[in-house]
């Protein structure tokens, strides 16, 4: 019997959100905000659980057909370039903030995935986490560390 590579990345990925979801229930709340019905581990908790159950209807239910791939096609030096940027970014996102250091995610990953309308890129990087921030902070009073913003005095 061969166990297909689509069965094989689904068991993967069903490791992975598991441990996702374990990491997810450590994440510590606010005193005031344990009991409330959104809060810190609301949503990693639902992703967790929604990656768990997706891989595992992959793994069980039978697959339609096996689909064969041409890996000389695939352009691997795009995910070279896409992991180093998300590595940049987790290393960024603490010293930089949460808007300028995915904003430029944003742009670099749309560069490398080859948009070259450079204002498109602008306007899908800058203004949407502008809006994202906004629904964050203003709407659901979650707070992100963001010392740049902190530091122009929009945030406090």
């Amino acid at each position: 019997m061969k166990i297909s590579s689509v069965k094989i990345i689904s068991l993967l990925f069903f490791v992975l959100s598991a441990f996702y979801l374990y990491t997810a229930n450590q994440i510590q709340v606010f005193a005031f905000d344990v009991n409330s019905p959104f809060n810190a581990k609301t949503f990693p908790i639902y992703l967790g659980y929604a990656g768990m159950f997706f891989a595992g209807l992959q793994i069980l239910l039978p697959e339609k057909s096996v689909e064969k791939v041409n890996h000389k096609v695939l352009d691997y030096k795009k995910v070279i370039y896409l992991v180093i940027i998300m590595i940049f970014y987790g290393l960024t996102i603490l010293k930089v903030g949460f808007f300028l250091s995915t904003s430029i995610f944003l742009l670099l990953s749309y560069y490398f995935l080859g948009e070259r309308r450079w204002k498109l890129m602008l306007i899908f990087s800058f203004p949407f986490v502008a809006v994202f921030m906004f629904l964050l902070h203003g709407a659901l009073n979650i707070y992100l560390r963001d010392p740049l913003l902190k530091y122009l005095g929009i945030i406090g």
